[in-house]
């Protein structure tokens, strides 16, 4: 029953993603940071319900997720011109995909589980 947790956080990475394309880097965070927070609290909820190699998996996903979130932080900060660090959004970006190739194939490893 928990697994249904996955839904709005797959609803709020979509809109997340879209907001940045729009240009809307604060709501993008807020968003994702939502998301992030909702599969933390399914990961944490029931960890008995997860094998060994899907609890190691979400939670190497959840914490490339949050370096993500705080390199959003500095890429936010010198997009605001509160930093002079431009390398900053390329590493996020760079994390970013690396978090989202990450949560593909962790939610993979997940739906093809077996209900034994």
């Amino acid at each position: 029953m928990l697994d249904l947790l996955l839904i709005p956080a797959a609803l709020l990475l979509a809109f997340a993603l879209r907001a940045v394309r729009r240009g809307e880097h604060r709501l993008h965070g807020h968003l994702m940071t939502s998301a992030f927070t909702i599969i933390g609290l399914r990961v944490l909820l029931y960890p008995r319900g997860l094998v060994s190699l899907h609890l190691t998996t979400w939670l190497l996903t959840l914490i490339s997720a949050g370096l993500t979130i705080l390199l959003g932080w500095r890429a936010l900060a010198w997009r605001e011109t509160r930093s002079t660090r431009s390398s900053i959004p390329r590493i996020h970006r760079a994390f970013g995909t690396v978090t989202l190739i990450g949560l593909a194939l962790t939610t993979l490893v997940w739906l093809m589980r077996s209900r034994a």
